[in-house]
């Protein structure tokens, strides 16, 4: 195949050299196993390796990137930094600065460690042979003009010849000479003489807020240059209370006046218009120095690893040198697991000695880790690790190696890469080639493609599903250059994932429907790239066929399982094919929605008022003010920040609860259809008041919920509620509760649990409660059965199992633990009483007490605040949650301190209205008796909604006021509370002590 490029490649292996899958792994004695190596020439003897580990001890990966140098004419170091030394700015747009400037940014690491408030480096700054910032006593690497690097300590000292002289007390002239502390430091108050020069800061001051002496200073001849002297003329003698200024070719000699007076007046004493002196020494080796960085930590030191390094796992940047001068720049990923956990100081001075350095510093690390490379088919640099901040920090300086960016125009190689180099044997492999000039720069040129096996069609690599290493070559004209593609035949697992790539191990579908299956196979704790064509789909239990490319077409309810394979290893999924299964969009459960956003002319809020809400504990308030939108529309609109795909594939509908406010406007769900967004799907008009249930179409193209919408004829405001969202098919509600049948056996208890409409419910729908707290339970999601413990003391206990369809019914049954036959009611009064087991157990879980004589009196009627004590203890509510409660009643006066907490608690949960009296005021009216039909309407708002209703068919259920209807009917339906043998119900009846320990007992 020939193909001439016309523009540049986008990926960066210029030579891939690869291990064998024939041979095994090696090991690095610092990070782990070796699973991949990787070295691209970036170019003139310069080359960068990515490596993966696996470290056993933290059973995760490490990556490591890293640029090897050896020293040559045309790859050129060099120190950057952001204009001044408190500007930092990130490796990659530094190296923006320096292609601008006409270099191809080979490489470039981050620098020194820096003060994070101020943002000056913490040793030595060298550029372009130019003393920046002194090294403070710590350790450098530095680079010549020739490109060889010095690492150490280099020991930079600076003199002051202050040019004039005083008496040395004997009569004889002294020169006035005095050391420099720093160059380029923070001052410290008794730190003595600092220089500073026009780069210290973006203000170009010398930055200092306390008093002191400064001396203002032109260089007239030399440079701040180690081994080198400067002759400065003074310009001024400051008695500074503020930041000095300083121009381009000017410095200051500083100091603080908490320093020393053998400091403070040499420098006041400075003649105006006489000559300073500066001469600076450094270390042996250091004043051939063009450029040289800081760094905090020795690693290696005589091809040792250095002892009493920091511990801790972190990501890393070093640098070292080897025995014939090559420089070695290193960095390893930390704080991202999957990826790279990191190495600790001493582990990467090992790796270090490993890879051959006799010599290692440690840079900055952490999150200012970083690592930008311009790939060989690139002609910007761009970042090849993965900073642990999720992008590039800002930092200090960074070093660099720097080439001519001017073309050749003469072939040298190609470079070649594929777009994944480990794949399961028989999935394809995107080629990429591109022609480098002698330069190592892109140029335009034409290639044939070939591979050592498998098949090549184009750009596009077919392995050989016999696996192996396939070496794909581009070339021409006696020029070439290849990669070398890894074909696994077997790899170590296959996992099951859906279209959000979710790991899948069971499967609930309708019938009909298609489910796109992936599998994904991981080899030697790495990720392969797969095609769905390498793998071998199967299925069982005559419930749907599945395609080559894992699709899984439904036909008929029951169950069975999916099975993908290849090489020898398979994943398997257990599949339930059910009537229906509908599928939970938004219950209004939680402290968030999927409408989260923002709104014109609408708010959205959550709802928990009792009387308006359909299902649960919460629904969506929505109030809305209708404006014109310019095109004689009045329209409200809310805009969720995120969009809720509804997958098409299963569901043709949504189903949801209106509460409507017979306003007459229309009700819409915004949606996406993939192709084009904002788009408004009816959802009612709203000529209705209270709840309604209604359905939506999603069926034709993708949706996807965007927000909602209010449109009307004319301006107005209204306020509408929203409950359980649920996507479904074309005219199927649900709106029965799952089936819950219980059988005791000794001490287990089993429940079967099924749901007309979704059939088996998963785990995560059911619950068990042992007195209320909830029991540990074995459930099948594959039969809808669990079993319980039963583990009795001989008193008064009741086991309740729960279940919550995705409609938001909800169905329960309970069983009561018997009695042991030596069980004897706590109280006199309750022996041979109906009600005696429901007042033990209440007396026992603490929700009521007795009287002093030991009696109950289980049939005297119960008073309003005897009721609120008792049914705030049964919720088993936080009294300091409440303190700060103001309750609006008249007559708080009255209520008496028992009950005080219990109020507030219960007034604030909405469970506790009171009423109003003839004076238009609200009254608890805490000793009056409560009747059935009060009782019954508390109790029940204290239940989520969603369970059982039945028709009412008391003989007086006509007298049951309108407010307590709902409570009675799913009460009823619960078994919780019940009528009289007459058949009535007898609302307006005072409640006993014993009916209310009964009800509270059949809520557990």
């Amino acid at each position: 195949m020939k193909r001439f490029l016309r523009k540049t490649l986008s990926l960066f292996l210029a030579v891939t050299l690869l291990c064998s899958l024939g041979i095994s792994a090696a090991a690095s004695e610092a990070l782990g196993e070796d699973l991949t190596a990787k070295d691209t020439l970036l170019n003139q003897q310069t080359q960068l390796s990515t490596n993966v580990f696996w470290s056993s001890a933290y059973s995760d990966l490490r990556t490591e990137n890293l640029v090897t140098y050896m020293p040559n004419a045309a790859v050129t170091p060099m120190i950057t930094f952001g204009g001044t030394l408190t500007s930092r700015s990130t490796v990659s747009s530094a190296a923006k600065g320096l292609e601008a400037q006409g270099y191809r940014v080979v490489a470039g690491i981050n620098g020194d460690f820096y003060n994070t408030s101020t943002g000056l480096p913490i040793g030595i700054v060298v550029s372009q042979g130019k003393l920046i910032s002194s090294d403070a006593g710590y350790y450098a690497i530095g680079f010549r003009a020739d490109g060889t690097a010095i690492l150490g300590k280099p020991g930079v000292k600076i003199s002051a010849d202050l040019g004039y002289t005083l008496d040395d007390g004997t009569g004889f002239a002294t020169q006035v000479i005095r050391n420099v502390t720093g160059v380029n430091k923070a001052r410290v108050s008794t730190g003595g003489i600092y220089l500073y020069t026009y780069e210290f800061n973006d203000r170009h001051t010398t930055g200092n807020t306390e008093a002191g002496v400064d001396v203002l200073c032109t260089i007239v001849d030399g440079a701040l240059s180690i081994g080198s002297t400067a002759t400065l003329r003074v310009d001024q003698v400051i008695e500074a209370t503020a930041a000095t200024a300083i121009g381009p070719d000017q410095v200051v000699l500083s100091a603080n006046n908490l320093s020393d007076v053998y400091y403070t007046n040499a420098l006041r004493n400075v003649p105006v218009g006489s000559t300073v002196t500066l001469t600076l020494t450094g270390n042996s080796g250091w004043e051939e120095v063009q450029y040289a960085v800081g760094a905090l930590y020795s690693l290696v030191e005589n091809g040792s690893v250095v002892s009493g390094l920091p511990s801790g796992v972190n990501p890393r940047t070093a640098v070292g040198v080897k025995g014939d001068g090559t420089v070695v720049f290193y960095t390893i990923d930390g704080r991202k697991s999957g990826h790279s956990i990191g190495a600790s100081m001493t582990q990467v001075g090992q790796r270090m000695v490993e890879l051959g350095c006799v010599t290692a510093l440690c840079l900055d690390g952490g999150g200012s880790t970083t690592l930008a490379v311009t790939a060989p088919d690139e002609t910007t640099a761009s970042t090849v690790n993965v900073p642990s901040d999720g992008g590039e920090r800002s930092v200090t300086n960074h070093l660099f190696l720097v080439a001519p960016s001017q073309p050749s125009g003469q072939l040298s190689h190609f470079y070649v890469s594929a777009d994944n180099d480990y794949v399961l044997a028989g999935s394809k492999v995107t080629i990429s080639a591109a022609a480098i000039d002698t330069n190592y720069i892109p140029m335009s040129g034409s290639y044939t493609l070939s591979a050592s096996a498998g098949t090549m069609e184009g750009d596009v690599l077919t392995t050989p599903a016999s696996g192996g290493d396939v070496t794909v070559t581009a070339s021409s004209g006696g020029k070439s250059g290849s990669t070398v593609v890894h074909a696994i035949t077997t790899p170590d697992s296959i996992t099951v994932r859906d279209s959000k790539s979710n790991a899948v191990t069971a499967l609930n579908v309708a019938p009909g429907s298609a489910t796109t299956l992936t599998a994904s196979a991981v080899y030697r704790h790495l990720a392969l790239k797969a095609d769905p064509e390498a793998f071998t789909w199967t299925v069982t239990g005559n419930i749907g066929t599945v395609d080559a490319k894992g699709v899984f077409t439904a036909t008929a309810p029951g169950t069975g399982t999916i099975t993908v394979s290849a090489g020898g290893k398979s994943a398997t999924v257990n599949v339930t094919v059910s009537t229906l299964t509908l599928q939970t969009v938004e219950d209004f459960e939680g402290t968030t929605t999927i409408f989260r956003g923002s709104g014109s002319n609408m708010d959205f809020s959550l709802n928990h008022s009792a009387d308006t809400v359909k299902l649960g504990r919460g629904s969506a308030k929505v109030d809305y003010t209708l404006a014109d939108d310019g095109t004689g529309t009045y329209a409200a609109r809310w805009q969720a920040g995120n969009a809720t795909e509804i997958s098409n594939q299963v569901y043709t509908a949504l189903s949801m609860w209106v509460y409507g406010d017979g306003s007459g406007n229309t009700l819409s769900l915004l949606y996406s259809s993939g192709a084009q967004g904002d788009l408004a799907q009816d959802i009612a008009v709203l000529d209705f008041t209270g709840w309604k249930q209604v359905m939506v179409s999603t069926a034709g193209e993708d949706f996807a919920i965007q927000g909602l919408q209010v449109r009307g004829a004319a301006a107005g405001t209204g306020t509408v509620y929203l409950d359980q969202i649920v996507a479904t098919f074309d005219n199927v509600l649900d709106n029965a509760v799952p089936q819950i049948t219980l059988t005791p056996g000794g001490e287990t208890l089993t429940a079967a649990i099924s749901d007309a409409v979704d059939g088996v419910l998963p785990q995560s729908s059911i619950s068990v409660t042992w007195d209320g707290a909830a029991q540990n339970f074995t459930y099948s999601a594959d039969s809808g059965v669990l079993t319980t413990s039963v583990v009795s003391d001989g008193k008064p206990h009741r086991i309740t199992v729960t279940a919550r369809d995705a409609s938001g019914n909800i169905g329960r049954a309970s069983y009561d633990v018997p009695t042991a036959a030596d069980w004897t009611p706590v109280f006199t009064d309750t022996q041979g009483y109906w009600a005696a087991a429901y007042v033990d157990y209440l007396y026992n879980a603490n929700i009521t007490t007795g009287y002093a004589d030991g009696t109950f009196r289980p049939d005297q009627n119960i008073t309003r605040a005897q009721f609120a004590a008792m049914l705030y203890r049964y919720l088993g509510l936080e009294e300091s949650a409440y303190a700060d409660v103001t309750l609006p009643f008249a007559d708080l006066a009255s209520i008496p301190d028992y009950a005080l907490a219990a109020v507030k608690a219960l007034y604030t949960e909405g469970i506790i209205n009171g009423s109003t009296g003839s004076d238009g005021r609200l009254y608890f009216n805490p000793g009056s008796n409560l009747t059935r039909a009060q009782a019954a309407t508390m109790i029940g708002r204290t239940q989520a909604k969603g369970y059982a209703t039945v028709e009412l068919t008391f003989t007086d259920a006509g007298s049951i006021p309108a407010y307590a209807t709902y409570y009675i009917q799913t009460m009823v339906a619960q078994g919780v509370i019940s009528g009289y043998a007459d058949g009535s119900f007898k609302p307006q009846a005072n409640i006993t002590r014993g009916q209310m320990a009964k009800i509270l007992y059949n809520l557990m």
